[in-house]
């Protein structure tokens, strides 16, 4: 409930139509919770209209909830459900409602719609954070998107669509990438030898690890390794200078 006693007709539809307390309602409360807001604010724009809700304001009313939930998870949480927003607007043609109930059950149904889209995607994030958590502990292992997709018990192909729209890359691409990550600790560690790191980092042979590290490095593991020696050797001005400060 929110109350405009004094506010000016204009004033009160801004109020209606504005539904950050119903997106609020359905994240942190309930489906119930945001149902309950948004048919208060058309039991309102029904008061304010006299009893009769004229198309055009029930098509204000369902756009501004659709949309609201819409830009409400983009930009405060950064999920983006641009089918389910389409969907909405198709299936809900305001010339059909012809009641406040009307209204309140096309509210009812967005709602839905998008707390089915925000359950999906939750469970997506689950599932890539458990394949990712997987790969970083078996990364020395023959990792493949058959293997990976069966420890966590989904299927190879979501497992390739959560990766491919999560991280704007494939799964192959993605366990290469850990691959080096992990090859370019432990060459900054500098306590393995080359053969050494390979085999921690899963792949079969030393050669095929230099070829794939000189492909995304642009240095082999040798040189890369030498680069940061050269680094931590220091110059001979330094150290020039340092015979300098001991001299005085």
């Amino acid at each position: 409930m929110f109350a405009y006693t004094n506010a000016s007709s204009s004033e009160k539809l801004e109020l209606i139509y504005d539904m950050h307390s119903v997106c609020e309602a359905m994240i942190h409360d309930s489906l119930e919770a945001a149902a309950a807001l948004f048919a208060e604010r058309v039991r309102q724009l029904a008061a304010l209209s006299r009893g009769s809700v004229s198309n055009e304001d029930a098509a204000v009313m369902l756009s501004s909830l659709n949309r609201g939930l819409y830009c409400f998870f983009r930009f405060c949480l950064q999920m983006s459900f641009t089918e389910c927003c389409h969907s909405n607007e198709a299936e809900n043609p305001a010339n059909t409602l012809v009641s406040s109930d009307d209204i309140i059950a096309a509210g009812t149904h967005v709602l839905k719609a998008y707390r089915k889209a925000y359950a999906s995607a939750q469970s997506e994030c689950d599932h890539l954070e458990r394949a990712r958590s997987y790969i970083r502990e078996h990364i020395s292992d023959k990792l493949t998107l058959a293997s990976v997709s069966s420890a966590i018990n989904i299927s190879p192909s979501y497992l390739s669509r959560v990766f491919s729209a999560a991280n704007g890359q494939t799964f192959c691409e993605y366990v290469r990438d850990e691959r080096i990550a992990l090859g370019c600790k432990l060459l900054h560690a500098g306590s393995l030898s080359i053969d050494e790191i390979s085999e921690h980092c899963g792949f079969s042979t030393p050669n095929y690890f230099s070829t794939v590290f000189k492909k995304c490095i642009g240095q082999s593991p040798v040189e890369y390794r030498a680069a940061l020696n050269a680094d931590k050797k220091p110059s001979m001005a330094s150290l020039k200078n340092d015979q300098d400060s001991d001299d005085r």
